[in-house]
């Protein structure tokens, strides 16, 4: 459940905005995520088929009003497009090396979130570090405070973690860390006690060394860490369960291209958690 790489150190984050009210809750987290790199500078880019929208400067300018109170530069650029794809143009438009900010449907389209959307789009051309968001609470502006990261079996699985919360800065205040040890559900009813134990021992040294890793990483920004191992034949529940009980405001999922399609088809972990999730979700991938 992780994959992505910090943006390049005074390089501009750019920020893929819709127009839509969606894209306004979206645009808490750009304008904050913004704020915390060394550029301070948002590159909101908007592409429109025709004429753009008759209340597209208002909103625009409410952004640009959050910029100005955070100390952010917003640089806007508007793009027409008559063909209508977007995807395309984002990946023209938008510089390598780049992160970008992007929304999740707010409502399922054929029951799909992300799937065979424009963020799903961009994450599968693995040009640069996407970060798609949904916003389940739009009061929550971009300042979630309590985040659950699940990890993945995986060496690097704070590296990877790491560039999006860097991004969250001082409004990131706990991290707890949900490792899920999964087996098959008919592994499950059969699996011993001592077998149980060993996973869950190896799982709480994997743990532990990513939440060294995360200290380490987010230095010197003051945090509480913590962490969590389970074994179940759920991931989904597990994830759910731990957001709820830890009162998490964003649950972070990484994927890389090996685990993205699975993920995101009818049925995978990141369409499941969006779908039930409690809190606002954040999807990161890098490029591979």
């Amino acid at each position: 459940m992780d994959d992505a790489s910090p943006p390049p150190r005074g390089r501009v984050l750019a920020f893929a905005y819709d127009g839509s009210l969606n894209g306004d809750w979206v645009a808490h987290y750009a304008v904050r995520f913004a704020r915390n790199t060394p550029a301070r500078t948002l590159r909101l880019v908007h592409v429109h088929a025709g004429s753009p929208e008759a209340h597209l400067g208002e909103r625009i300018a409410r952004i640009a009003e959050e910029c100005k109170v955070l100390g952010v530069v917003l640089e806007t650029e508007l793009v027409r497009n008559p063909g209508g794809d977007v995807a395309a143009s984002l990946l023209e438009l938008v510089p390598l090396g780049t992160t970008l900010i992007a929304g999740i449907r707010p409502r399922p389209r054929n029951r799909a979130f992300l799937a065979g959307s424009l963020s799903a789009r961009l994450f599968d051309a693995g040009r640069f570090p996407v970060i798609a968001v949904r916003v389940n609470h739009p009061g929550v502006l971009g300042q979630p405070g309590r985040v659950l990261l699940p990890i993945a079996a995986h060496p690097r699985a704070a590296a990877n973690a790491l560039p999006v919360l860097r991004l969250l800065g001082d409004d990131l205040h706990d991290v707890h860390v949900l490792f899920v040890r999964e087996v098959s559900p008919v592994r499950s009813r059969i699996l011993s006690r001592d077998r149980t134990e060993s996973l869950l021992a190896q799982g709480r040294t994997l743990a532990a060394s990513v939440e060294e890793a995360l200290r380490a990483g987010l230095a010197p920004h003051r945090l509480g860490l913590d962490s969590g191992v389970v074994v179940s034949d759920d991931t989904q529940r597990e994830i759910l369960l731990s957001a709820g009980k830890h009162r998490s405001r964003l649950i972070c999922l990484g994927a890389s291209r090996r685990t993205l399609p699975r993920r995101l088809r009818h049925g995978g972990l990141i369409e499941a958690v969006l779908r039930d999730a409690p809190s606002d979700v954040a999807v990161y991938r890098s490029v591979d």
